[in-house]
């Protein structure tokens, strides 16, 4: 099961003391065998509140109360209903449980509901728990015996065969004190929860009081909650708010198994997958305000910003959200081996999760069926969208009649429809058993072309079944191997990572492209961002062309100019290509016969140039835009060209003139170079353009001195 977050085991307790870490213990069992009574005789608190529960003597909702070991661990009890109606609510109140307390009537023996509530118990993975015999104090010795063999028998076949069997009476309270100690001792046992990197808690609860506001309550299954912590409600509820695709590494909505993990870069915060400003006002576990809550602990938040009616039993507070609200999961589905037959390729069923109950289609993957007792890839498509993380643990019930018949846990939360192709199954195996630098390498291809952060990558949800050292080792290693090359900051751990086989190639194809570019065009072998990324990228955003195009000039394969990037061997070929038709077609716009003040302003335009050379315009416009490109022509309003030096000499000529006089008219201007209007107006236009001068009437000033 999912649970709390790398680093986040303990408690806070008694200074100077290492804290214990405090569990959730739920209770198990069938309607009437006293789960009710036997945790109000361990805990004082009686679990029932509703008026029909107290009437009819059955638990109908979810009970919560605390109990507190002699070691100073505290235990967070959740009393479930036993009748088979209010067995969603049973598995709502599991959710998140780490150790079990499973109750079997003295007088009544192993029912229904104790085998159906069990095989729950192990399809959430639940590690550890207890079992009480209760209402022992109704029946004779022999009897109890009995009873005790019969549940020994139904235990050894389960999971738990060690699990420990404790006579008791929530009436009389003989064998508390036995319960009690067992459960100390299996609670040490426990393992630590998996070291799961995301905050969220499944919702059981929600109420409103007046002067507080909105309050829920949930078992927090990871990471940490405190007053002033911003957290979002998801998914969020049709007809209020809608949740949006979280803004990632490949626009809307990328793959990276990851396709849906938000990933901006550098680990900037996720604000969007629907976030409303919901701040958490106040934190209470069991009646107590408390600084922070913990992985483990249940928890009352008191949330404004929003309303009680956005909120209900089903829905996730989360912290800090990397994966968003999800129609489509794959998972390893695992048949009931007492399931009354074969599951179909595709079926309909309900899916219990966290606190939610949800329809989906189950398809699954690689087969027409799906025999008892066995398991299988599936994907189940989801009527409404629902909130899940790599690892969690689901049940599935069919639909008519009501019944358990198997579960699972989620591979990859954020799935396509596909087919059942080899690639497919192999990778779910990956994500599934691979090591995690195998995982992490996966993550960083269905990325590209766009990075993870490296902060980000190391505490993926896809990492989950990997400690945080062993992850952090193996990104190193890849990086190391050149598996993964990683751009920007590399100190404060934000730095960009990117697939180091497919970042290569991209490389090696954008030296191609440049290379053909020069090959095909020597007078122009310039390409820009734009026709790059209309080539490689098919004209969508690749922050990997932008590194590509970085490291490949700091490299000095490519050089950059103003007009875009060329190869770093085609610099001396614009010189040379183009012929004698090159040369030509630069003397036509070279001052053929200059006054005795300096050069004349008449140029020709682009059809005479070409007349006079003997090639046609379209070629010669070709030239003449590549000329412009390497500085050796400058374009002047609509149809001019001037060799640089030659337009330099004409704006100095106007520019003396203007800081002499203060202003220069289109007339003066017209008879200082002695040409006509045509030229004269598209000079003093060009200085315009240029920044040189303003336009106050029929007259030119100076804006500032030329450098």
């Amino acid at each position: 099961m999912t649970a709390a977050p790398r680093g986040i085991e303990t408690a806070g307790d008694a200074a100077g003391e290492t804290p214990l870490r405090p569990l959730t213990l739920g209770t198990a069992g069938h309607i009437d065998h006293g789960k009710t009574t036997l945790v109000k005789a361990l805990t004082g608190r009686d679990t029932d509140r509703l008026k029909e529960e107290k009437e009819r003597g059955i638990s109908i909702e979810l009970g919560f109360a605390e109990l507190v070991l002699p070691s100073g661990r505290h235990l967070s009890v959740v009393d479930v209903p036993g009748h088979e109606r209010f067995v969603k609510t049973m598995v709502a109140g599991a959710t998140g449980i780490d150790l079990f307390l499973l109750v079997v009537a003295a007088d009544d023996g192993v029912m229904p509901q104790t085998r159906e509530h069990l095989r729950i118990i192990e399809l959430l993975d639940i590690p550890a728990g207890v079992v009480a015999l209760t209402k022992i104090d109704m029946v004779e010795h022999e009897l109890a015996e009995l009873a005790r063999s019969e549940v020994e028998e139904f235990m050894a076949s389960s999971r738990y065969p060690d699990a420990p069997i404790v006579p008791v009476s929530g009436v009389t309270g003989e064998g508390l004190a036995e319960l009690v100690a067992e459960l100390e001792r299996v609670g040490a046992s426990v393992p630590a929860r998996a070291a799961y990197p995301a905050t969220r808690m499944p919702v059981d609860r929600v109420f409103s009081l007046k002067g507080i506001g909105t309050v829920v309550t949930g078992t927090l299954w990871s990471g940490t909650l405190a007053a002033e912590d911003l957290v979002a409600v998801l998914p969020a509820r049709r007809g209020r708010w809608q949740a949006v695709r979280a803004v990632s590494q490949r626009g809307a909505g990328s793959r990276a198994a990851g396709g849906r993990l938000a990933v901006a870069h550098p680990g900037a915060p996720r604000t969007g997958l629907g976030i409303k400003e919901i701040r958490v006002r106040s934190v209470q576990v069991h009646d107590r305000e408390v600084s922070v809550a913990v992985g483990g602990q249940r928890v009352a938040l008191n949330l404004t910003g929003v309303d009680r009616d956005e909120v209900a039993r089903g829905q996730w507070v989360v912290k800090d959200p990397v994966i968003e609200p999800t129609y489509l999961a794959d998972v390893r589905l695992l048949l009931l081996a007492d399931a009354p037959e074969p599951l179909p390729r595709v079926v309909r069923a309900r899916v219990d999760h966290g606190t939610a109950e949800l329809l989906a289609k189950v398809v699954l993957a690689d087969r027409e069926k799906l025999p008892p007792g066995e398991t299988c890839y599936a994907q189940l498509r989801f009527d409404e969208p629902a909130l899940l993380y790599p690892g969690d643990q689901f049940i599935l019930r069919s639909l008519t009649p009501v019944t358990t018949i198997g579960g699972g846990r989620v591979i990859d939360p954020a799935a396509r429809k596909h087919g059942t192709g080899v690639k497919w199954h192999e990778r779910l195996l990956l994500l599934e058993e691979g090591e995690p630098a195998a995982v992490a390498h996966l993550l960083l291809e269905e990325a590209f072309p766009f990075a993870l952060s490296r902060r980000r990558l190391e505490s993926s949800p896809y990492l989950w079944r990997s400690s945080e050292a062993a992850v952090k080792a193996s990104i190193a290693r890849l990086l190391k191997e050149g598996r993964a090359v990683a751009h920007g900051e590399t100190g404060g751990g934000d730095s960009r990572l990117f697939h180091g086989a497919k970042l290569r190639e991209l490389e090696e194809a954008t030296i191609a492209a440049v290379r053909r570019r020069a090959d095909s065009d020597p007078l122009d072998p310039y390409l820009t961002v734009g026709d790059l990324r209309r080539e490689l990228a098919a004209g969508r955003e690749s922050p990997a062309l932008e590194v590509a195009l970085d490291e490949l000039q700091k490299a000095g394969e490519l050089v950059r100019t103003e007009h875009g990037f060329r190869w770093k061997e085609a610099a001396a070929l614009p010189e040379a290509g183009g012929g004698a038709a090159v040369q030509r077609l630069l003397e036509q716009f070279a001052d053929a016969a200059p006054g005795q003040t300096g050069p004349t302003a008449e140029t020709p335009s682009v059809a005479q140039a070409a007349a006079a050379v003997g090639i046609g315009p379209r070629e010669a416009q070709r030239i003449i835009d590549a000329l412009v490109k390497q500085g050796r022509l400058v374009r002047v309003g609509e149809d001019l060209y001037y060799p640089p030096a030659r337009l330099e000499a004409l704006l100095e000529r106007l520019v003396a003139t203007m800081e002499a006089a203060g202003q220069l008219s289109l007339a003066e201007a017209r008879d200082l170079l002695g040409t006509s209007r045509k030229y004269a107006q598209a000079l003093l236009e060009h200085m315009d353009s240029e920044g040189l001068t303003l336009r106050v009437g029929d007259t030119r000033r100076l804006r500032r001195r030329r450098r």
